[in-house]
């Protein structure tokens, strides 16, 4: 699959086949925000692959999550406000995960028909 400008996986195992256009769609206008705001890709560390809990939305491509761990406390706090002002007219849940096993990173799940 042919990525969006700025958005990134952290290698082959990462599945964005099959992911929700939708949700597609959200992220590369976020992946474009994020290399701006930031310098760097924005990296989506899971889509439908991986081990999550039972009836996860990543199992059907309507959830992904997304490193943290390459930024600053202030740098999550601003992309968390981005989410935050660009989600209310799209169907994304936005979930902190920094303390969710197995590593620190955002979960955002597509809402949407």
């Amino acid at each position: 699959m042919d990525l969006p400008l700025g958005l990134a996986v952290p290698d082959n195992t990462v599945v964005l086949d099959g992911v929700d256009p939708g949700l597609m769609g959200f992220l590369s206008h976020l992946a474009m925000i994020h290399k701006l705001l930031f310098g760097m890709d924005l990296v989506v560390t899971s889509g439908k692959d991986g081990v999550h809990a039972p009836g996860s939305l990543h199992h059907t491509g309507r959830a992904v999550d997304l490193r943290t761990h390459d930024k600053t406390p202030e740098d999550i706090d601003l992309l968390i406000h981005v989410l935050s002002y660009s989600t209310p007219g799209v169907p994304i849940g936005v979930f902190d995960e920094r303390n969710v096993p197995p590593g620190p990173h955002l979960h955002l799940e597509w809402h949407g028909v």
